[in-house]
């Protein structure tokens, strides 16, 4: 009798987020297109109430399906840009080995006992950038150097994303001062910017701290025994450093410059995006020049430095595709007039529950669509004006209404695979979706669970702007 190996199954990104542009444009041919009418309020566009109106649009070609990638792509493009550009410029400190020698002195510093601790301040580190600044895509540049760090303090590769995943999504998802949901909620709904902070500041430390202790009971399981990784046998060879042989050598001079202008181009992105108020493609030039400062430091010659650039860039290539890709299932939606249908239909479903099934019933709406458009700022400038309209009507408070978009929007970041950033994080660390997946449930279960406790009490204290 012969035992049968249980095969897993893996599924490819790319065929998965291709599946839903599919499913879009044949939904264009059974949804009749439509628009709400917008108008332009402090400088923003948002969605008139009752204004909803049918439009006369053709359903979607066969020839649409596959415009929708390359129009993904452009749409996506500063993203893509960015991806792309680090790719190569860290790729030109790798080659000078600055960063292995610096993660080196790292890990050999926090020895056996300090990578809990060294996992927890990282997790930290993106909480804050994803909480407060509303980071997420602009967090990007960090993650090929936290992810060695991880396995090289003995851990593995799900452990490695999760640290920036959970830290920096789940920061983002109840961020207390997120620009691109709270803000644009709070200016929609005519509420104090980043009013109610004391009660979202608490659910932002419960969810952070659910985060962290999760990961490290993970991490612990697997590094005591490496049989239970849920990655076991993904071969991680090539973004994993042996520093083994290097235990005992110190880095030189040009090694040492290198690593700091690494260190301050981080501290110097940070600062532009905050007080100078950059964009994506800022961040992008900063980190080119960032590489070709450090590739002359380092005594390379031009041809070296674009060679080695390209290299890098090359490596990157799945995950700068990928967000392009999933960019397009938004425009499929868009071309075919499909989401402000969707979104008229979403309040109509709202109206007439009470107060607590409506609030429940918007996080999971805004959890369903956040499967189509990713974008956190879109969807607010979308949903806002019907959310807020019928938080009046049903006898909950603004913020509370607020408090629902901002968990339905967020938490469901670390699950759709249509989210072209998860896929970034996890291609960085060779982690296939399915086990991600397998990871993730448990605590999504949990974040669910903790969500509606928070709406619960919210509106039970008549969760107010102050």
């Amino acid at each position: 009798m012969h035992e049968l190996k249980k095969k897993k199954i893996n599924i490819n990104a790319f065929v998965l987020i291709f599946s839903v542009i599919i499913v879009c444009a044949i939904a264009s041919y059974f949804v009749s297109p439509g628009a709400f009418e917008r108008q332009v309020v402090d400088g923003r566009t948002i969605v008139v109430p009752g204004s909803f109106h049918e439009t006369s649009r053709s359903p979607l070609s066969l020839f649409d399906i596959f415009r929708a990638v390359p129009n993904g792509l452009i749409g996506a493009s500063n993203v893509v840009f960015l991806v792309l550009i680090v790719g190569g410029s860290i790729e030109i400190y790798n080659k000078s080995g600055s960063i292995s020698a610096g993660i080196s002195l790292l890990v050999n510093s926090a020895g056996d006992k300090g990578g809990l601790i060294v996992i927890t301040m990282l997790m930290i580190m993106f909480a804050i950038l994803g909480g407060f600044l509303g980071w997420i895509e602009a967090a990007i540049p960090f993650v090929p150097i936290v992810i060695p760090i991880v396995l090289a303090l003995g851990y593995d590769s799900m452990t490695a994303v999760a640290v920036c995943i959970l830290g920096c999504m789940v920061g983002f998802a109840v961020g207390p001062t997120n620009v691109y949901t709270v803000g644009i909620a709070h200016s929609v709904a005519e509420l104090p910017m980043f009013s109610g902070f004391g009660f979202r500041i608490l659910a932002y430390i419960t969810f952070v701290c659910v985060s962290i202790i999760y990961t490290l009971r993970y991490a612990t399981k697997v590094k005591k025994d490496p049989s239970k990784s849920l990655v076991l046998g993904i071969d991680v060879s090539d973004i994993k450093y042996d520093f083994s042989k290097d235990k005992d050598k110190t880095m030189n001079s040009t090694q040492k410059l290198a690593l700091i202008i690494l260190i301050l181009t981080f501290i110097f992105v940070v600062y532009g995006m905050i007080k100078l108020k950059w964009n994506i493609n800022d961040m992008s030039a900063a980190f080119l020049l960032s590489g070709i400062v450090a590739g002359l430091i380092c005594k390379m010659n031009a041809d070296t430095i674009a060679t080695t650039f390209i290299s890098g860039a090359k490596a990157s290539m799945s995950g700068a595709m990928i967000v392009g890709v999933a960019r397009g299932v938004q425009w499929t939606l868009e071309k075919g007039g499909i989401i402000d249908p969707i979104i008229n239909s979403m309040d109509k479903v709202l109206h007439g529950l009470p107060p607590w099934a409506s609030v429940i019933g918007v996080m999971v709406l805004v959890t369903l669509l956040n499967g189509l458009v990713a974008s956190g700022s879109a969807k607010a400038m979308a949903l806002m004006p019907l959310l807020i309209p019928l938080s009046d009507l049903i006898g909950i408070t603004r913020q509370t209404m607020t408090l629902a978009y901002q968990f339905g929007d967020g938490i469901s970041n670390i699950f759709w695979f249509s989210y072209g950033t998860l896929l970034i994080f996890l291609s960085y660390g060779k982690v296939p979706l399915t086990r991600w997946y397998k990871f993730l449930m448990p605590l999504f279960g949990i974040f669910i669970i903790l969500s509606i406790m928070f709406l619960f009490i919210a509106i039970n204290i008549g969760y107010g702007p102050f």
